[in-house]
């Protein structure tokens, strides 16, 4: 038959007790601190999605701004070039015009020499004229008949 064994009972009764004993006074603490331990980590996950998407909205931003000051810089470039180019063509248009100023003026240095050189020769000529012709005449002619002469002279050759 079986026999009944009361400590078993005992052992059970004291079980039951302990439980319901951990159970109000240590299973509600270790509850309540597992869900404030919860509380604190969802807490803190919020906290750092919230930072990282901060985080990615002012890397973003950077970006946008690193990419603005790309082509600001690159405008700044370009511009300047431009500059530079139309100083360039300025300068260029500028020597031309200086050089084309300058070869006018040597053609009417030229022109002026050339008209100076052909007057000097004409009465050099009409010089040796007058010398040839006392010579043929053989005597001196006077001053004033030289004088008409020499007026006749030039008139003619400034004619031809």
């Amino acid at each position: 038959m079986l026999k009944f064994d009361w400590n078993a009972l005992f052992v059970l009764i004291n079980l039951i007790v302990f439980f319901l004993l951990m159970k109000k006074f240590l299973f509600g603490r270790i509850a309540k601190v597992i869900d404030e331990r919860r509380n604190i980590v969802n807490q803190e996950l919020d906290e750092a999605r919230k930072t990282n998407a901060e985080a990615d909205e002012k890397l973003a931003n950077y970006e946008l701004k690193i990419s603005n000051y790309q082509a600001e810089g690159n405008q700044i470039i370009a511009d300047a070039r431009d500059s530079a180019k139309a100083e360039y063509d300025k300068i260029i248009d500028k020597a031309e015009t200086d050089a084309e100023q300058i070869r006018t003026d040597a053609r009417e240095k030229m022109r002026a020499e050339a008209e100076t050189a052909r007057k000097a020769a004409r009465e050099e000529i009409a010089s040796l004229a007058m010398q040839a012709a006392e010579k043929v005449v053989g005597a001196n002619v006077s001053a004033s008949t030289d004088s008409a002469i020499f007026d006749e002279f030039l008139k003619e050759s400034s004619d031809d």
